[in-house]
């Protein structure tokens, strides 16, 4: 099982490109959204937007059923008491509005002397763009996206070295791995993050998932940031939206 959690891999440069990301064609498979929060022996739910009152946030984590399928394959290589822990799958795309506008602002509050261009430019790194178009939808609106975490026997979220969401170099995937590569004097806490990072991107990418590498928390299956990261010629999930059947049976 160790040979699962090797090496964050540093490549040069960076395989990620969002501009390349949207050129990617897309198929539509027609695969459905399916609520994750029903299997808590191996994935708990804690929807982040909709606890934090973001309008439009829904009180679960949606994900295509394959993407479902892919966690849990995942989550079976994980260590005796691991279980994952979903802080944001599907959004719809007034979330999607909401966040990256929020961002700006924040962004703009701290550096007040940068123009538009270049705040839309910063924000992006951390927050995709909300996109109306069915050829280039941003990646949670797929339903394909999940930013997520571990949590160990104790019942407490292993540390990471950043919170989820935090807009800081150090969320970078490979920080740490990096500051290693460096020679850089690393301390014991550290090598904890190091190693957990390990841990996630390993069973994640095992599970056919790949990583947006400026987020440690963020994996994506199915969707064009896939695609491109894959090599693979198209992408097959687009916009979704969950269906609600009530029955009004007794």
């Amino acid at each position: 099982m160790d040979s699962l959690y090797k090496d964050i891999p540093i490549l040069e440069p960076r395989p990620f490109s969002w501009e390349a990301s949207r050129l990617l064609p897309i198929e539509e498979c027609g695969e459905p959204l399916v609520p994750a929060s029903l299997i808590p022996e191996k994935i708990l739910t804690r929807p982040q937007y909709f606890l934090h009152r973001i309008e439009g946030a829904v009180a679960e984590c949606y994900v295509r059923k394959t993407v479902l399928a892919r966690l849990l394959e995942a989550a079976s290589l994980l260590p005796p008491g691991y279980r994952f822990v979903l802080f944001d799958a599907w959004r719809p795309r007034q979330v999607q509005t909401a966040l990256f506008q929020r961002f700006r602002f924040e962004l703009r509050e701290k550096m007040p002397l940068l123009d538009d261009q270049e705040i839309t430019t910063l924000a992006t790194q951390f927050v995709s763009p909300p996109s109306l178009n069915p050829l280039s939808p941003s990646p949670h609106v797929t339903g394909g996206a999940v930013d997520l975490t571990l949590v160990g026997p104790t019942g407490l979220c292993i540390p990471m070295g950043t919170s989820f969401d935090e807009t800081t170099d150090r969320s970078v995937t490979d920080y740490f791995e990096r500051k290693l590569l460096s020679k850089e004097k690393m301390d014991g806490e550290e090598m904890e993050f190091l190693l957990n990072r390990r841990v996630l991107h390993g069973v994640m990418t095992r599970a056919g998932f790949t990583n947006y590498p400026e987020e440690w928390w963020h994996y994506e299956y199915g969707n064009q940031n896939w695609a491109l990261l894959k090599g693979e010629r198209k992408a097959i999930y687009g916009v979704a939206e969950p269906v609600f059947r009530w029955s009004h049976s007794l």
